[in-house]
């Protein structure tokens, strides 16, 4: 079995449920999850909600772009991914970002990564989205790590000062750039694939005082060959099975 510790859930328990909602963090917790992971856009209004598109058509079904529409219409749309999952879940709407702090008080032993769109932040400039953002997030500071592929904004939450700071990566080699290191991350957050197979990652200065999170993990296999490897956290879409895993000699 993969201990929780090791485990981040992708946008929530997204395998089984519609990604970003509140139905899909909570059940990622339900299933035993300590660490979530969910995106923010922000309203024509610069406003945050919980979502990973700049547009609904894919998870809500609307032909309708998330900055030239206000929150309050925002959040009246379903988010129940239809061509994925049906209309099991269309009573399922899109969530403000102040949901998660709801969820955080309820979990106390759960973290969220908190990740911001690059193109909210095009949208909005990084001053409002980090003041917005920190503001709403106050009540479970210690519970959330503000992140993003965007690395001045991960600089500008140290600054903050923050409690826990990530970034994504673009590149491998980003690792050893001016922001990166500015941001002094506590999670950095890579797709496994661009891990160079023959890295030896605990001679990368960075990753001594950082959790190197690898996504997105979808099989046992996998799991255990970047666990051996030296990575310290997994990120998957499949919460409950990657818990239940048995993995392999």
């Amino acid at each position: 079995m993969i201990h929780p510790s090791k485990l981040v859930a992708h946008r929530g328990y997204q395998g089984q449920y519609p990604e970003n909602t509140a139905l899909s963090l909570n059940q990622a917790i339900a299933a035993g999850a300590l660490f979530i992971e969910l995106d923010v856009q922000f309203s024509s209004d610069k406003l945050p909600i919980i979502y990973h598109d700049t547009d609904l058509q894919r998870v809500s079904g609307a032909p309708v772009q998330v900055f030239s529409t206000t929150r309050e219409k925002l959040l009246t749309y379903p988010a129940c991914e239809p061509s994925r999952l049906g209309r099991a879940f269309e009573n399922e709407t899109i969530s403000p970002l102040e949901t998660i702090v709801d969820i955080l008080l309820a979990n106390p032993q759960v973290t969220a990564f908190i990740e911001i769109k690059e193109e909210s932040i095009e949208h909005c400039g990084r001053e409002l989205i980090s003041t917005t953002v920190q503001q709403i997030l106050q009540p479970v500071a210690a519970q959330t790590v503000i992140m993003s592929f965007d690395y001045p904004l991960a600089i500008n939450a140290r600054q903050a000062g923050w409690p826990l700071v990530g970034v994504v990566l673009k590149n491998w080699v980003d690792l050893s750039i001016t922001d990166v290191v500015a941001a002094q991350p506590d999670y950095i957050f890579t797709d496994h694939n661009i891990i160079p197979t023959d890295c030896r990652l605990e001679q990368i200065g960075i990753l001594s005082n950082a959790r190197l999170v690898a996504y997105e993990v979808a099989t046992p296999a996998l799991a255990n060959d970047l666990l051996r490897r030296g990575v310290d956290m997994l990120e998957t879409f499949e919460i409950e099975a990657m818990l239940n895993a048995d993995l392999p000699d």
